[in-house]
């Protein structure tokens, strides 16, 4: 709501950055870990299921903004979604619940302790790279679309509801194969093709665009990549999680995410003004952002392909 009166820079920093992200924290960390108090056989397939919660969201709010806008106002659409805000964050905290009991009060505290465990420092530094990847597109597919050339205005802004859509089914659909076949062998999959059609779509649609190519192919490498892109980062958001619970108990299962985010919460803070400075530096060209979000994911995906190995060996029908 308060987004609504911010005028300067700082002011957005302050409510949009620090406000905005010390609450999504305090409100993501235990409705994550209140999952895996009920479930532990299926529980990626749940997760995946609850998470798909977001990315309806994505799609809805940037269609009820982009309609908002027009009727009353930058100040009033924003005040409107904070409301929308209000009513399902007081449905939340009356609907979560925990089924464990807390740890001990001194068990509860941060514990840089569980960095000790290779497994768990290699996970962190994986999903921090997820976040640096997963969040470029999100954050810049729309201006990407609107400077392309390659479409109207008005699908522009709704390519970032396509990509959410899809998104939506990859979480729920890498959940429920997790449970099947393995969470860091189904992570290692998508994470691959996350990278995949990074260099694959984007990269030549960056490319083609700067060239004043064939906007219908640049269309379709853009569409593309928005669905192909949002299908397999959807287990960025719904497995990550999954794969920190595999290396501790289920009662420290809150404390180990807990751990683990506080660091990727790094990567959420610098990525987007990293890729920024990368599209700055390129004359306005995206090429490089899609070369940085490509990176990041072999980076990633390096990392869960080590723990796998580590845990199970070169077995590659191991489900793990």
């Amino acid at each position: 709501m308060l987004v609504g009166i911010c005028s300067q820079y700082w002011q957005f920093l302050v409510v949009f950055g620090i406000l905005g992200g010390a609450g999504t924290s305090l409100i993501v960390t235990p409705a994550v870990a209140a999952i895996g108090h009920f479930f532990l056989a299926k529980r990626a397939n749940a997760t995946g299921i609850a998470t798909t919660g977001g990315s309806i969201g994505g799609v809805i709010f940037p269609l009820m903004l982009e309609s908002l806008f027009l009727k009353v106002g930058w100040s009033w659409a924003t005040r409107i979604q904070g409301f929308v805000f209000l009513v399902l964050l007081v449905l939340a905290n009356l609907l979560i619940r925990v089924r464990l009991r807390p740890l001990p009060k001194g068990n509860m505290l941060p514990n840089p302790k569980i960095f000790r465990q290779p497994a768990f420092v290699l996970v962190t530094i994986a999903a921090y790279f997820l976040e640096w990847g997963l969040f470029v597109p999100v954050t810049y597919l729309t201006s990407y679309c609107l400077d392309s050339g390659a479409m109207s205005p008005t699908f522009a802004f709704q390519v970032i509801a396509i990509y959410n859509a899809a998104s939506s089914v990859g979480r729920w659909a890498s959940g429920f194969l997790a449970d099947r076949y393995g969470s860091y062998n189904i992570m290692i999959v998508t994470v691959f093709f996350c990278m995949s059609s990074s260099i694959g779509l984007w990269l030549p649609a960056a490319v083609f665009s700067e060239r004043d190519s064939n906007h219908a192919l640049n269309f379709g490498l853009t569409v593309s990549y928005s669905v192909l892109m949002g299908l397999a980062s959807g287990s960025n958001i719904s497995l990550a999680p999954v794969c920190v619970g595999l290396l501790c108990d289920t009662r420290e299962y809150g404390q180990y995410y807990a751990m683990c985010y506080t660091v990727v919460a790094f990567g959420t803070l610098t990525g987007v003004p990293i890729a920024g400075a990368i599209i700055e530096a390129n004359g306005g060209a995206y090429w490089g952002v899609a070369i940085f979000t490509a990176v990041c994911y072999f980076c990633a995906l390096a990392c869960f392909v080590t723990i796998r190995i580590a845990k199970v060996g070169w077995r590659w029908d191991a489900v793990y």
